[in-house]
């Protein structure tokens, strides 16, 4: 697959919400599972040292444990607030992409060029920093914004997995 390819790529909430996390991934890789294990335990260690040494000034289990509490209970409202935040933000994002319409995207040697009802853009393969494959999809970072192409946006016998090797050899040749 050498010659250009052209997709229509329509806004999928919950995929986009998906491909910010493969856009960010990319960026800030997860890291691996023995090395948070290690992290998190050494942070319980340390509570666990505080709470003993805060016992030498008299302040008894039960506050450490209601500290404790208390934190969990913070830790639970900002999540929560983030969370309806970023569901505004994503409605935030679905009104520009129900008024831009569907994006056709042309993929080619050359670079993208994206073309929608409110914009035209055009990027040389130098300005794609990464590529990711996301479940559904594949995510293409560039500086802060994103493109998800939609597996099921790919033409007929075109195989994401093959779409994600012909544009990373576009990128990099």
């Amino acid at each position: 697959m050498t010659e250009p390819l052209t997709v229509t790529i329509t806004y999928d909430r919950k995929l986009w919400r998906r491909g910010m996390t493969g856009w960010w991934q990319s960026v800030v890789p997860p890291a691996p599972f023995a090395q948070r294990a290690i992290f998190w335990a050494v942070v319980w260690f340390v509570i666990a040292v505080l709470a003993g040494a805060v016992s030498i000034f008299g302040v008894t289990p039960g506050y450490v444990v209601a500290a404790l509490v208390g934190a969990g209970l913070l830790v639970g409202v900002f999540t929560y607030l983030q969370r309806t935040r970023m569901s505004r933000f994503w409605d935030v994002i679905g009104s520009h992409w129900d008024q831009a319409g569907e994006t056709h995207a042309t993929f080619s040697p050359d670079g993208i060029t994206l073309i929608d009802d409110v914009s035209r853009r055009e990027l040389s393969w130098l300005a794609v920093d990464a590529i990711a494959k996301v479940r559904g999809g594949t995510v293409l970072r560039s500086g802060i914004s994103m493109t998800i192409v939609p597996d099921v946006a790919l033409p007929d016998g075109t195989d994401a997995t093959a779409f994600r090797k012909q544009i990373n050899a576009w990128r990099s040749p």
